[in-house]
């Protein structure tokens, strides 16, 4: 399928670049449906993850989402639910709440590591090691 080409170049690209990121984010929804969680859900599992056994605020995890105009309470409230993250309040200062993952939330990621890795496998065939590099750096470039 050819797409469609504007006169813009600019709108052009950030066309094809949010058209590449949906298709990107739907295999990752592919990969992750089985648990039960969303693509955002998955996001914040792997922020308290790196953050592990320390814990993090919802400001900071905020801060580190990729999507960051996301309803994050609820899917942290979801997360809960599903045992696999937990709130606490560090004793010295009652009026901070930690986000910790669970061993329960550990897991779920162990188990979607390698539904994620054979879907780069598939999609890095796509590309040489060299464009996918020059792709990073455009979009870090875009973003300064």
């Amino acid at each position: 399928m050819q797409p469609y080409t504007h006169r813009s170049p600019v709108l052009n690209a950030m066309i094809q670049v949010s058209m590449a990121a949906a298709y990107i984010n739907q295999q990752i929804d592919i990969a992750i449906v089985d648990l039960g969680i969303t693509n955002v859900q998955y996001n914040v599992l792997r922020i308290l993850k790196r953050h592990a056994p320390e814990g993090i605020a919802r400001i900071d995890i905020m801060r580190q989402l990729v999507e960051q105009s996301v309803d994050l309470t609820r899917s942290i409230n979801n997360l809960v639910n599903l045992g696999y993250v937990v709130r606490m309040r560090p004793e010295n200062d009652r009026r901070l709440v930690l986000h910790h993952i669970t061993e329960e939330g550990s897991a779920a990621l162990s188990k979607i590591d390698p539904l994620l890795r054979k879907m780069l496998s598939e999609i890095e065939g796509k590309l040489t090691v060299e464009e996918w590099l020059q792709i990073s750096e455009l979009c870090v470039k875009m973003q300064k």
